[in-house]
């Protein structure tokens, strides 16, 4: 579980069966998103999984990543498009008469993207401010959103800038085709109630995969005639898609053309695809570090040059942008792979599918593959992302907005640097002086750092520099704050990071005297001013924690209110495929020498899109001897499988009920596990419901069910840690 599993050929036979059943459950995710992607772009639907069969098959091999797959992004929708229909034409309506160019601006494009990484420049990717990135992608979300919705209801798409397509959707409404309404909001509903049902038959196969089971068979019966792909058909919704002929005879592919490289659109592509996939990339490949439960660190410009050139090259195969994609990505760390093999496998899947399949492929209906699209979208400008921004400052906010209309008004390139541009104007009225801006203040004293003045996304990466200095050569950093005037949000944030990359990593890392700068508002990550009038006003506990704090009272337990340190919560089963966010509502019990706490835990799973958030009671058990590292928990389907290839857990002949009851997997000598699992200990989990028990080689953890337990069953938790505990201490 703490073994960093091995790179290479060695990996693949290490991890061969993880990493096998990643890629094919992420294959099922790629095949519609890849078709949709392309379906939107404008270009054949086969573009897109050419995208993906490259960047699984040939960019994987080179990537700087770990956990990442390489494919072609919603986000890059409006790129690719603009493209098109600026030189030619996009869809079949029009030949496709503008996709040969685009595919020429991919691959200079790609060859740029791949030059930032060939100078190094991944880093700039802390550059910058983060309610403009995300006023950015909330943009890309709206237009998606826009641009599909038509297809969806089965309403030819408008022609005009995304402000003027905008004022046609009412009218969109009242022409609708039924079928077409009926396939997307079965296909919705059914994105939206996945991640809600808790049946693991059900969470293994992934929810674009439900759509197209459940929509498929809907459009045949709705007009069977329909069925397969038919040119002339008049109802979109029952159009499906159309691979002319499939891969091997060429999928209506075309290769790339160089006409208009003379040509201010032709360049105005280069740079969109330069710069957007470069900047998903980045985000998309740190955001999935944070999820790696190995903690790895991927090699950003490393990825930037397998990216650039997996663009290049596929484009000059007739496919659209690569990037490291987050959807795609944080579902291969969910399914427990380990290396990128598993985005390997992913390419290679979708080889197959598109060589055997086509004949299956062309029965998914274009509504189905729009709607997937919309709600993608719709996550990317979720109102939760405004509220997000909102709770972090009103500096943000702004920005956010200022951005997302920026975007929309004219194009990612000139909204972003709208946004940037707002974020500088925000920092000078504070008081930033010019000298300040570019170049933060701050001297060395042996692994101390003190700091000065104003701290900024736009100074980041010098004082970053220091850092990065003073902890490479002496193993730890002290940054005093004593002398800062303000730090900014996109600061706070970087921070955060790099202070828990650093403890992982075994370095020590301390920030002092930061007490006297005041959050703007009460979001752990708000930026902070040097000035008491900006303290924020305690805000009213939650009832839960009012009532837990009545409880520990009554139980003379003692209480505290949040943890800091969340790593040291950290525990393979609760942290290998999810990110601890909040440790709150601590109840701290003593008995002798043992310590058993009991505390709601925030955790998050995937990143950006996918995020999904979630709280559980858990206990913790601290100060017993000779604690194994393991997991343990009730056997699922998915368990049954990893089984039947061959992955086996740690069985007990003498308790049949229990081995066949839960899953108990070490990477520790498996006799150590043994002998900490006593007769007493196995009895007493045999008799017990579904609970997880894990150890991280020092602590233990115990939880009965994936939630927040109401007050009142708290006793049953906290009785049952300390029967471990008696157990263990015989």
């Amino acid at each position: 579980m703490n073994n960093i599993p091995k790179k290479g050929f060695a990996g693949l036979k290490a991890h061969f069966k993880e990493d096998f059943i990643s890629g094919f459950s992420v294959s099922l995710i790629a095949l519609p998103l890849c078709l949709g992607i392309a379906m939107a772009s404008g270009v054949p639907p086969l573009a897109g999984i050419i995208t993906a069969i490259v960047g699984g098959i040939l960019a994987s091999r080179v990537s700087g990543t770990f956990m990442t797959i390489s494919g072609p992004a919603a986000g890059l929708i409006v790129i690719t498009l603009g493209a098109a229909e600026s030189m030619g034409g996009a869809f079949a309506e029009h030949g496709f008469a503008g996709y040969p160019h685009a595919l020429g601006a991919i691959i200079v494009g790609g060859l740029i993207m791949a030059g930032f990484g060939l100078l190094k420049v991944g880093k700039v990717g802390d550059y910058f401010p983060s309610a403009a990135v995300h006023g950015m992608l909330a943009a890309i979300g709206v237009i998606i959103m826009v641009k599909l919705l038509f297809p969806a209801l089965g309403v030819a798409k408008p022609k005009g800038e995304i402000l003027e397509v905008m004022t046609e959707i009412p009218h969109a409404f009242i022409v609708l085709h039924y079928n077409a309404l009926i396939i997307t909001l079965v296909s919705i509903g059914t994105l939206i109630v996945h991640p809600m049902i808790k049946i693991k038959f059900i969470k293994l196969v992934p929810a674009p995969m439900w759509v197209l089971i459940f929509t498929i068979p809907l459009a045949s019966y709705i007009n069977s005639h329909h069925l397969f792909y038919d040119a002339d058909a008049t109802d979109f919704a029952l159009k499906m898609v159309n691979l002319d002929g499939g891969l091997l005879n060429g999928g209506g592919l075309q290769l790339p053309s160089f006409e208009k490289i003379g040509t201010s659109v032709f360049w105005v592509a280069v740079v969109g695809v330069a710069l957007v996939s470069a900047i998903e990339s980045l985000l998309s490949a740190k955001a999935v570090d944070t999820l790696d439960p190995y903690k790895r660190k991927s090699n950003l410009d490393k990825d930037l040059i397998s990216m650039g050139a997996g663009s290049s090259l596929a484009a000059a195969l007739g496919g659209l942008p690569m990037i490291s994609e987050i959807v795609r990505s944080s579902a291969n760390v969910n399914n427990g792979a380990k290396t990128q093999w598993a985005n390997f496998f992913h390419g290679v899947f979708l080889l197959i599918y598109v060589i055997i399949g086509v004949s299956i492929i062309e029965m998914i209906p274009n509504a189905a593959l729009a709607s997937m699209l919309v709600y993608t979208g719709f996550k990317l400008a979720h109102p939760r992302e405004f509220k997000h921004m909102a709770k972090i400052g009103k500096t943000e906010i702004i920005v956010f907005i200022v951005t997302l209309v920026a975007v929309l008004a004219t194009d990612l390139i000139i909204g972003i640097l709208i946004g940037i541009l707002v974020t500088y104007i925000f920092v000078l009225v504070k008081g930033n002086p010019l000298n300040n801006l570019f170049k933060a203040k701050g001297e060395r004293e042996g692994d101390l750092l003190n700091l000065e003045g104003y701290l900024t996304f736009s100074n980041y990466l010098s004082f970053k520099k220091k850092m990065d200095t003073i902890i490479n050569e002496t193993g730890k950093l002290t940054m005093d704050f004593s002398n800062v005037v303000f730090i900014d949000h996109t600061v706070i944030h970087h921070i955060e990071d790099y202070e828990r990359n650093a403890k992982l990593a075994g370095k020590d890392i301390e920030l002092v005297n930061m007490d006297g700068l005041y959050p703007e508002t009460e979001h752990e990550l708000a930026a902070r001013m040097r000035n008491k009038n900006n303290s924020i006003a305690t805000a009213n506990l939650p009832a839960r924690t009012i009532d837990l704090l009545s409880y520990a009272h009554s139980k003379n337990y003692q209480f505290s209110n949040k943890v800091v340190d969340v790593e040291t919560w950290r525990f393979y089963n609760l942290s290998i495929r999810r990110k601890i966010t909040a440790i709150e509502n601590i109840l701290s019990i003593h008995q002798d020498n043992i310590e058993i706490q009991v505390a709601d835990m925030h955790t998050l799973e995937g990143a950006q899109t996918t995020s999904d958030s979630e709280k559980i009671t858990v206990a913790k058990i601290s100060g017993l001897n000779n604690v194994p590292r393991f997991f343990m928990h009730k056997t699922d389907f998915l368990d049954r499988i990893k089984e039947s290839l061959g992955n086996e857990d740690i069985d007990f002949e003498k308790f049949p009920e229990f081995s066949d009851k839960y899953v108990l997997r070490s990477d520790e000598d498996e006799k150590i596990v043994r002998k900490f699992f006593k007769d007493e200990l196995l009895e007493f989990f045999t008799a017990s419901n579904n609970v997880s028990f894990a150890g991280n080689g020092k602590d233990l953890v115990f939880y009965l069910k994936v939630n927040l337990l109401k007050t009142e069953e708290l006793k049953e938790l906290i009785e049952m840690s300390q029967k471990i505990v008696k157990i263990l201490n015989k």
